[in-house]
C-alpha cells in the first residue's frame, strides 16, 4: 500500500508543476512584445515637442530636449518622424537636414518614416548651411485635394533631401518618404504626397490589394496562398498607386500599396528617355567602336605571326644554300 501512496502524492505534484507551466505559458502568449523608438538631438541642436505622429493604438510618447522615446509600439505601427520640426539647431552655421541610425558610421541622413518591426536609435543628421534653397511638401488626396497644410523647409542646393509623409487618420500615402536632389530653381523643389482612403482591414479601399469580402469566393482551380507566401510574392506584383513594397519591418515588409521610399529623381529620368539620348552618340556606338578595336588588334597579331614564320623559312632556305655550296666545293 505504501507504493500506491508514493504514486498518488507523485501524480499529484506532477500535476500541480504542469498546471503551473500551463498558467506561465499562457501568459506568455497573452503578452505582445512591443517595441521603443528613440531619437536622439545630438550635440547640434535641440529637440522640440513637434514632429512626431504614431499610427498605434498603444503606443505613448515622452518628450524631452535631448531624446524623445517612443514606447509601446506593436508590430506594423508606423511611426512618422519630421525631423526638420522635431528638432532645431544651436548652431546657425549647421540645419537639420534629417536623422540616420544611431551607432552606425553614416554622417548621411535616411527614410525618417517607417513601419515598426524592431527597436529603433536614431540621432538628428545636421547639414553644413551653405547656398540653400526652400522646398515644399504637399499632402493631397487622390483628386489633387489638399488634406494638410503645405510644409516649406530650407536645404543645400545640390544635396539629396528625404521627406516625410505625415499621419493622416483614415487615409495611408501612397509613400512613406519621398527624397529628391533640391535644384537651385525652387519651382522644382516640390514634394507631393498623395493619400487614399483606407478601408477597416488596413487596405487601400478600391484597391487590388484589398482582401476579398466573407462572401467572395476565389476563382476555381485557384488554390488560395497562405499569408506568408502572399507578403512574399507583394515585392515582386504591381500594387495600388503604382507602388511597389520595399520595407523598413526589419528591412522586410511595409504596408500594401506603399513604398518606404519614392525616389523623385529617378522618375524624372526615366530608362527609356536617357537610351534614347545616348543613342546617336559616340557613347550610343562606343561598342561597335570596341568590338572593331578587337578585331584589328587581332589580324595584327595574325599577321605578325605568319611574317615571323615566313621568315624563319626564307633563313633556314639560306642556311641550306649555303651548305650545299660548300661541299660541292670540298669535292
Amino acid at each position: 500500500m505504501k507504493w500506491l501512496k508514493y504514486l498518488c502524492v507523485s501524480l499529484l505534484l506532477l500535476s500541480v508543476f504542469a498546471m503551473t507551466d500551463g498558467k506561465t505559458v499562457f501568459a506568455a502568449e497573452d503578452e505582445e512584445y512591443t517595441y521603443t523608438v528613440r531619437l536622439y538631438a545630438g550635440n547640434l541642436g535641440v529637440l522640440t515637442e513637434e514632429g512626431i505622429e504614431i499610427d498605434s493604438e498603444s503606443a505613448s510618447i515622452s518628450y524631452g530636449k535631448d531624446e524623445i522615446v517612443i514606447t509601446g509600439l506593436k508590430y506594423r505601427d508606423t511611426v512618422y518622424i519630421r525631423p526638420q520640426m522635431a528638432a532645431v539647431s544651436t548652431d546657425d552655421r549647421y540645419y537639420v537636414r534629417g536623422v540616420k541610425r544611431s551607432g552606425r558610421d553614416n554622417s548621411e541622413a535616411e527614410a525618417p518614416s517607417f513601419s515598426v518591426g524592431s527597436d529603433r536609435d536614431f540621432v538628428v543628421a545636421y547639414g553644413v548651411s551653405g547656398e540653400t534653397v526652400a522646398y515644399t511638401v504637399n499632402y493631397v488626396d487622390m483628386d489633387g485635394r489638399e488634406i494638410l497644410e503645405s510644409d516649406t523647409y530650407r536645404g543645400n542646393i545640390g544635396e539629396r533631401q528625404y521627406v516625410s509623409s505625415r499621419y493622416v487618420d483614415g487615409y495611408q500615402p501612397q509613400a512613406l518618404n519621398m527624397v529628391k536632389t533640391l535644384s537651385a530653381n525652387e519651382a522644382e523643389n516640390v514634394f507631393t504626397f498623395q493619400y487614399v482612403p483606407v478601408s477597416e482591414t488596413g487596405a487601400p479601399e478600391g484597391g487590388t490589394g484589398t482582401p476579398a469580402g466573407p462572401e467572395e469566393e476565389a476563382p476555381e482551380n485557384t488554390p488560395a496562398e497562405p499569408e506568408e507566401e502572399q507578403a512574399q510574392q507583394i515585392d515582386d506584383e504591381n500594387v495600388p498607386l503604382g507602388g511597389d513594397v520595399t520595407g523598413q519591418i526589419d528591412d522586410e515588409d511595409v504596408p500594401l500599396g506603399q513604398k518606404l521610399v519614392q525616389d523623385l529623381d529617378d522618375e524624372e529620368v526615366p530608362l527609356g528617355t536617357f537610351k534614347d539620348e545616348i543613342k546617336n552618340t559616340v557613347m550610343g556606338y562606343l561598342p561597335v567602336y570596341i568590338g572593331i578595336g578587337i578585331a584589328a588588334l587581332a589580324i595584327l597579331a595574325i599577321a605578325a605571326i605568319y611574317l615571323k614564320k615566313r621568315r624563319k623559312t626564307a633563313d633556314v632556305g639560306s642556311a641550306g644554300k649555303g651548305n650545299g655550296r660548300m661541299a660541292g666545293r670540298r669535292k
